[in-house]
């Protein structure tokens, strides 16, 4: 087995960074659109029927929900959940910067981008419920919420915002690249530098 030096890896990744991040964020709209459909079958798993319509605005997405809501002057409006998915597909752009700096193969590469889609999509569907639930005690209400449901929703809207996004990507990085974890596992400590 010969030694991969760390340093090098490390110089491959950083400058892959800026490429991926840009791709990223020019295919946003895009992903964005896969990531909020996906999002919208999540939440009907999670309680059918909240969502009527899914649109797109930009790179936020917008869910038109069944929950009507007090608004000015006594009228009763639609709760419409507006999302930025770039807030949970960034691991993206890290997950392919960290597979070109180990020199990974293409389908591995489409193969960790598909599988990253769920976790997205659990963080946009989150936020949807979270939003459901911030939205006041009616709301939630009358999207049939109860407090333990409520409960769970803030724990994975947590999960989906602050530990999948940055996670999620070095784990599946690590699980397509052991072979070569171990090549840089394998070089001398004075060598890791070079």
């Amino acid at each position: 087995m010969q030694a991969e030096p760390l340093g090098r890896f490390v110089l491959r990744t950083v400058l892959w960074l800026p490429v991926c991040l840009a791709a990223w964020y020019f295919a946003a709209p895009y992903h964005g659109q896969v990531v909020g459909g996906l999002a919208r079958g999540l939440i009907d798993l999670v309680h059918s029927g909240l969502v009527d319509a899914t649109e797109r605005e930009g790179a936020s997405i917008v869910f038109v929900t069944r929950i009507q809501v007090p608004a000015e002057g006594g009228r009763v409006g639609v709760l419409v959940p507006d999302v930025n998915p770039l807030i949970y597909t960034y691991g993206l752009a890290f997950f392919l910067a960290l597979m070109l700096g180990s020199r990974a193969r293409a389908w591995a590469l489409v193969a960790g981008a598909v599988a990253l889609l769920p976790f997205q999509a659990w963080g946009v569907s989150f936020d949807v419920l979270a939003q459901v639930v911030r939205a006041g005690p009616q709301a939630a209400a009358r999207a049939g919420l109860t407090g333990g449901e409520m409960e769970a929703i803030a724990l994975a809207y947590q999960l989906g915002s602050l530990i999948f996004p940055p996670v999620v990507p070095v784990l599946l990085w690590a699980a397509f690249n052991r072979g070569f974890i171990d090549r840089l596992r394998a070089t001398p400590p004075h060598a890791a530098a070079a």
